[in-house]
């Protein structure tokens, strides 16, 4: 597996330490990490001009973009028009990670009042998988909230739109407590990336809120070879939460580049 730094563990420095399109380059720098995860909520207005910006910072630093975690729109809703509208949107960001060769694009389940009617989640992402495939970009599908809070529903989701067009990014922060590790084990399989998602950690460099060393067992059970990226989403400072879940990592998988 490789290592991948997600803009969400430095949410509250971007744009206050450093410009949005720089990230690739603190990542690079701060903590040897080329391989970065770009969420659309940290993106400025992206015209061609702003993405261009972070394609040099990007080339320049030998870095890699993993994915991009989209946080707009609900597909799920009953209103078609409004619908029909949230996917339009939903595509403008396939359009994003096809300009700056992003291989994925997550994209929430989102809610639904009522009875679940899963039907209308797949037309959704088949219309968006539709577009996407053309160009090259794979639909990832989170365990955040909603719909997917039930891994059930995810891995219904995932062989109703193909695996081939559509996959997981299971987080492991994500589902509850009492369902988390087994509910990983059911969207494992389907990995496009990995939410390696750490909290708050202690004074002995501990995170004591899950067993973060049982979710990496249960990745390596699952086949899973790609990128883990580091989502650290504790209220400490968050340069030393990325620091911390680095060695966290490290010190459990020695041999990861």
């Amino acid at each position: 597996m490789k290592l991948c730094l997600s803009t969400w563990s430095l949410r509250s420095q971007i744009n206050r330490d450093f410009p949005f399109h720089e990230f690739p380059k603190v990542a690079k720098e701060r903590y040897g990490i080329e391989a970065v995860e770009l969420c659309q909520q940290h993106f400025p207005p992206p015209d061609s001009r702003r993405l261009d910006q972070l394609l040099e910072v990007v080339t320049a630093n030998g870095s890699t973009i993993t994915n991009i975690p989209v946080d707009v729109g609900n597909i799920s809703q009953r209103d078609a028009a409004k619908r029909a509208y949230d996917v339009k949107l939903i595509k403008s960001w396939v359009d994003v990670a096809a300009y700056i060769g992003a291989p994925s694009i997550r994209v929430n389940t989102g809610r639904q009042d009522g009875e679940p009617d899963l039907s209308i989640t797949v037309a959704s992402y088949n219309e968006i998988a539709d577009y996407a495939a053309p160009k090259g970009i794979r639909i990832g599908l989170e365990n955040h909230g909603g719909l997917s809070a039930d891994p059930a529903n995810i891995v219904k989701l995932v062989e109703a739109v193909g695996a081939k067009r559509f996959g997981t990014l299971p987080d492991f922060g994500n589902f509850s407590p009492e369902d988390r590790y087994r509910a990983l084990e059911m969207i494992v399989p389907y990995a496009l990336i990995v939410h390696a998602k750490t909290l708050d950690f202690d004074e002995n460099g501990h995170m004591p809120q899950f067993d973060f060393a049982r979710c990496l067992e249960i990745v390596h059970k699952g086949g899973y070879d790609g990128y883990l990226s580091i989502e650290f989403e504790g209220k400490g400072d968050q340069y030393d939460g990325v620091a911390k879940s680095i060695a966290l990592i490290r010190t459990l998988e020695p041999g990861i580049s």
